[in-house]
């Protein structure tokens, strides 16, 4: 099963204090076949100009660690670019693979969108 990446702008976010952000959802299973799509589109967001993106994983059904070195690219694209990279992740099992990873050390796992927008404002 291919992912289905769908972007909502953030352009309230615009400010000289905090970069244009963008929100992409991703839905579907995240993994060989379906990691370059989101590749792909953070590619195009960091070359678009936004600095900040929150990646919505509320959809996926199933991550692997391709999907997973994909996550991380992405943040590592985006900070080098003085950028940020928020992770929506509200379903257990998809938490729990990020945990097994360590990875829960490395990214702040938000529950929802909202929830994790009003973190980075008020950081």
């Amino acid at each position: 099963m291919q992912i289905h990446v769908h972007r909502r702008d953030l352009s309230w976010t615009t400010s000289d204090v905090d970069p244009a952000g963008v929100v992409l959802t991703v839905l579907g299973d995240l993994d060989m076949a379906g990691a370059p799509s989101l590749r792909q589109a953070v590619v195009a967001e960091v070359a678009n100009g936004f600095r900040l993106v929150v990646l919505e994983l509320t959809g996926v059904d199933f991550i692997d660690s391709v999907g997973l070195g994909v996550v991380v690219g992405a943040l590592r694209r985006l900070r080098s670019h003085g950028g940020d990279l928020l992770v929506v992740c509200a379903e257990p099992r998809i938490r729990g693979v990020f945990e097994l990873c360590d990875l829960d050390r490395v990214f702040d796992l938000h529950i929802d969108v909202e929830t994790a927008l009003s973190k980075r404002l008020a950081a």
